[in-house]
């Protein structure tokens, strides 16, 4: 048991020299001080007499002693085992005739210290008592401080006081009684074993008891052994932590981040927060599970990454954006930060996530507000750019058809005055001329349409390599119209790696720096002034785009704040102060940075810096695959709910093919299953009723290699459905307005791979 344990620690452990004696001189027990004493082992001296190692005429002495029944000392010779003698001081203490003899042994020569010394340094209490005589053995200093008695401790320590006395003068001491009671009723007898508890005083005190029994060997005789500490301050300073890990785990519980913890990657806490926001009613459902069950499988590489960050390595696992599995297959954004700690003795990762779908959304909303701001700014000047080519279209269609019917009356009277008479040649060069016009022009609304599809884009943000040229292409076209009075446009592009970014993001950034460019240069002298862009390679890893104009620069105050939201040096109602702000957060959440270098008069150059994609090279022009070099005849059916477009297409390709057309996916659907061998299908994607893309899924699911000849003709993917469907496919795209050559050049391809049918 403990205490016998700790008891016999001390007896073993003392410096003080004990033995325990037999009324007949025997040595029953002697601890390690009393054998270095006298210079013998405790093996040799167990079982020996007392007359083996004492001259005669101590012995008669010393046995006289022994026989006394109340607390003795004397003093003999000791034989060493070199023969030379030592004097000894024993004190002999005995609480009955049935007892065996407890002494204390010292050098004569040596000054008599006080009883029991080395227990007087210990930090607890020891009390020892007779259960049968009630007489205490045995008590230290600590102990008689603890019950406010130290006046009597060397009363106690000479066996004047019963432990019935000790407990009254600890009664006067205000303290109760009960916590020194031998049994647990004065009829019973004592508790065996070890006891183990705690009393508060009534001076506010707390004491912690340890109390067993124990014997002699040899002796039938039982006594109490108790050990008494002071836990007071230990106390409060538990119950404090107590209350504060009470606290803490309130807090917890109802922060409003999810916070959850693991270890060997399976939950052991979640919090109500994270419950709630994951679906959950019971955190049991969740306990062992897996942590991976939460995460998105699109962020499945990122989190054990920082799993292992966290808790293989130790470090923390820096704030990230986390995508969160509900329970009923939909997800969330958060903002997740993994900490390693020590989680109830074991090595652990505390999770803390919040839930910023709502923040996302705001900022899904102000990238859209900013882009009706660059819409607001550029509308009259894209108004301008598309009503320049549609007046000429229009004027150039009507002159069309005012030739053609010239030329038809003409025909018509040509029959009456014979052929010659119609300038036939000259009437059909204006018309081609006029044709060609309109062409030109609706080509230049089709790319105007395209550069402000590109940049309004509202997708999720999708990353991929993407070559910066592309998306500043798009920006310098929209932004033709803020330019072209204010300055010249330079262009510098060198061979760069593909960048790893979202195009539409990129676009919407370099419209933004374009714009700002311009309205820092006033109007009317644009010969004098120029605006350039350069894309250039900057340290590995990255790709470097300079936008510089020639305007008139920044102070440097104005320079220290221009990325700072709402900050903007232009007139009421003419900005926001939000656009570069965005291009800021927009490029650092790409992994990437934006600077700017400015002086008063000499103008400004802002800096672009962009991670390279992964495995990156320069891009290649792709080259132009050849015609084929005789195309065959094959067999086409167009679907498209516009009519006009499906004229349209069998005017473009029923030269030279079969061309069937229908208006919607049942009258597809009914062609396609009558087991005519199509070679190719244009299928528009979005039509009411039965879809392009459910046209498709039925015929690829019928598995006969129809669905291969697909050709996908789309005005724009407006749902998510549709753009998660062409970017799954792998069939040919083509955007409209189509131009001849594409459709012609996707046909030829499929007409290539195909048997066809003659």
């Amino acid at each position: 048991m403990l205490t016998e344990q700790w008891a016999h620690r001390f007896f073993e452990q003392s410096t003080e020299p004990y033995v325990i004696l037999g009324r007949d001189g025997v040595l029953l027990e002697a601890n390690p001080a009393f054998g270095h004493l006298v210079g013998l082992s405790l093996t040799s001296l167990r079982g020996m007499s007392l007359q083996d190692f004492i001259p005669t005429e101590d012995a008669a002495v010393l046995f006289a002693k022994l026989g006394s029944g109340s607390p003795t000392s004397c003093t003999c010779r000791w034989r060493q085992p070199d023969g030379s003698w030592l004097s000894l001081s024993w004190r002999i203490t005995a609480a009955s005739e049935s007892e065996p003899l407890y002494c204390t042994v010292r050098q004569a020569a040596e000054p008599s210290p006080a009883p029991w010394p080395e227990s007087d340094y210990l930090p607890f209490g020891l009390y020892l008592v007779d259960i049968r005589t009630r007489r205490v053995h045995y008590v230290n200093h600590r102990f008689c401080q603890l019950w406010g008695i130290t006046a009597l401790e060397g009363t106690i320590h000479r066996g004047e006081l019963t432990h019935d006395e000790v407990i009254e003068h600890c009664l006067k001491a205000g303290d109760a009684a009960e916590f020194l009671r031998l049994c647990a009723a004065p009829d019973q007898g004592c508790v065996p074993g070890l006891l183990e508890d705690e009393a508060r005083l009534s001076d506010g005190r707390t004491l912690r008891r340890l109390s067993t029994s124990s014997s002699v060997a040899g002796d039938a005789m039982r006594y109490r052994l108790f050990a008494f500490e002071d836990v007071t301050e230990r106390k409060r300073t538990q119950e404090a932590l107590h209350r504060s890990e009470e606290s803490f785990r309130r807090l917890i519980d109802r922060a409003p981040e999810g916070i959850f913890v693991h270890t060997q990657r399976r939950f052991i806490y979640a919090n109500p927060t994270l419950l709630r926001a994951l679906g959950y009613d019971d955190p049991a459902e969740l306990m062992a599970k897996p942590i991976w069950s939460i995460v998105h499988p699109d962020d499945l590489e990122l989190v054990k990454d920082r799993v292992h960050t966290a808790a293989v390595k130790g470090e923390l696992a820096p704030l990230r954006e986390v995508r969160y599995l509900r329970r009923d297959g939909t997800w969330y954004d958060a903002e997740s930060v993994g900490i390693p700690i020590e989680f109830d003795g074991h090595e652990a990762v505390v999770v803390m996530a919040r839930d910023i779908t709502e923040r996302k959304q705001a900022q899904s909303q102000l990238l859209q507000n900013d882009r009706m701001v660059l819409a607001g700014t550029l509308a009259a000047g894209v108004g301008h750019e598309i009503n320049n080519p549609l007046t000429y279209v229009m004027a150039n269609l009507a002159s069309a058809l005012e030739s053609v019917n010239r030329l038809g009356a003409e025909l018509t009277r040509a029959g009456e005055r014979g052929p010659a008479s119609v300038a036939w040649p000259a009437t059909l060069q204006d018309t081609e001329a006029l044709l060609k016009e309109a062409q030109e022009g609706a080509m230049r609304v089709r790319n105007i349409v395209r550069d402000l599809k590109f940049i309004s884009r509202q997708d999720e943000e999708r990353r991929e390599a993407v070559d910066v040229r592309q998306p500043l292409d798009f920006s310098i076209n929209m932004a033709t119209s803020q330019l072209r009075h204010r300055a010249r446009l330079i262009k510098k592009y060198e061979s760069v790696p593909r960048v790893h970014a979202d195009g539409s993001r990129l676009g919407q950034v370099f419209l933004n720096l374009l714009v700002n460019a311009a309205q820092a240069i006033p109007e009317g002298n644009a010969e004098e002034h120029h605006i350039t862009v350069w894309v250039r390679a900057g340290p590995p890893g990255s790709v470097l785009v300079d936008v510089s104009d020639s305007g008139c620069g920044m102070a440097p105050a104005v320079r220290s704040r221009v990325f700072d939201p709402f900050f903007t040096t232009k007139p009421v109602g003419k900005g926001t102060g939000l656009g570069l702000s965005i291009c800021h957060s927009l490029i650092r959440k790409l992994g990437g940075d934006i600077t700017v270098r400015s002086e008063l008069g000499r103008g400004t150059t802002f800096t672009v810096t962009l991670p390279t994609a992964p495995d990156a090279v320069p891009p290649q022009v792709a080259p132009v695959a050849p015609a084929p070099h005789a195309e065959r005849r094959g067999q086409v059916l167009v679907i498209d709910d516009e009519p006009a477009v499906g004229r349209s297409l069998a005017r473009i390709i029923g030269m030279k093919h079969r061309v069937t057309v229908v208006n919607n996916g049942e009258d597809a659907l009914a062609v396609l299953t009558s087991g005519a061998p199509f070679d190719a299908v244009f299928c528009d994607l979005m039509m009411p009723g039965i879809s392009g893309m459910d046209v498709y899924e039925r015929v690829r699911e019928r598995g006969d290699g129809i669905a291969e000849r697909f050709i996908f003709i789309t005005g724009g993917s407006y749902t998510t459905r549709a753009r998660q469907f062409l970017e799954r496919v792998p069939n040919l795209q083509i955007e409209k307005p189509f131009d001849v050559e594409s459709i012609h050049q996707g046909l030829g391809q499929l007409l290539g791979a195909s048997g066809g049918s003659e």
